[in-house]
């Protein structure tokens, strides 16, 4: 194997490490017209790092996927010394995810929340029977990386790698 296997293998284990632990990203989506904007969403990562997460159609970022689905995201744990800095950038194409896809998906999502399966299941009050259904009627999205790069300051400051 290569240096630059080794690497890539590397950053790839690194980079699923982080989005198991990791529960939110923020994606940076762009109008019809190239205006910016960035949303926080909750996500899960599959084996080949295919992002996946809920968002209601009407967002101002899911309305931006229907004229661009072209978009970037970061993920990055929370962290108080700059030594600990890590994350991921990325950048990719977001689809609407539908049919047996979404259940696959939903499984994914709902193995990293338990608590929301545990939500759908039996709401404990008015407000979270709400989330449950907005949550059921939500779309699911696929952030598909084309360009990934893991940042990992632990590792030594100014570590990175891209897949």
């Amino acid at each position: 194997m290569s240096a630059a296997e080794a690497s890539a293998e590397e950053a790839r284990r690194v980079a699923r490490e982080m989005l198991n632990d990791t529960a939110t990203m923020t994606v940076a989506s762009a109008d019809s017209e190239g205006t910016p904007w960035a949303a926080t969403v909750f996500f899960a990562a599959d084996a080949e790092l295919n992002l996946f997460f809920v968002s209601d159609h009407r967002t101002r970022h899911a309305r931006d996927f229907e004229s661009r689905p072209q978009v970037a995201a970061a993920v990055n744990p929370d962290c108080d010394n700059w030594h600990d800095v890590r994350g991921i950038q990325l950048e990719g194409v977001v689809s609407l995810v539908t049919g047996l896809a979404r259940g696959k998906a939903l499984a994914l999502y709902l193995r990293k929340f338990p608590q929301i399966d545990a939500l759908y299941a039996a709401p404990a009050d008015e407000d979270e029977a709400t989330i449950a259904r907005r949550l059921q009627a939500a779309h699911f999205y696929r952030l598909a990386p084309a360009r990934l790069r893991v940042i990992d300051n632990s590792r030594g400051f100014g570590w990175r790698a891209e897949l």
